[in-house]
């Protein structure tokens, strides 16, 4: 593995492809496939996703704002890990948020 640095503030956002409205992303590393390994993901106000999974472990760490999922209120400062394969959300943001997202194997 290479050293990595990213200034992500000279990155334009990116709608996600197959995303929903209200959220965006800067990629900040990627795997060798190309896929996307962390990320800052942007969520607009009124943000609104529905559940679903993935085949790898999710990390979440609320840099700004804050979104609720499952009953439960994400503000600055929290984090949650979701295992592979098991279903997360629905996910919304009131107020909007502005998370670092880490994806792993």
């Amino acid at each position: 593995m290479e050293d990595l640095f990213v200034r992500a503030s000279e990155q334009p956002w990116e709608q996600v492809s197959g995303g929903p409205q209200g959220m965006q992303r800067k990629v900040l590393r990627k795997a060798a496939d190309g896929t996307p390994k962390v990320a800052l993901l942007k969520l607009e106000p009124g943000f609104e996703m529905d559940a679903h999974s993935h085949s790898h472990a999710e990390n979440h760490y609320v840099l700004e704002g804050m979104y609720e999922t499952e009953g439960t209120e994400c503000p600055t400062g929290s984090y949650r890990m979701v295992p592979k394969h098991n279903e997360h959300g629905p996910f919304r943001s009131r107020t909007g948020a502005l998370l670092l997202i880490v994806w792993e194997d």
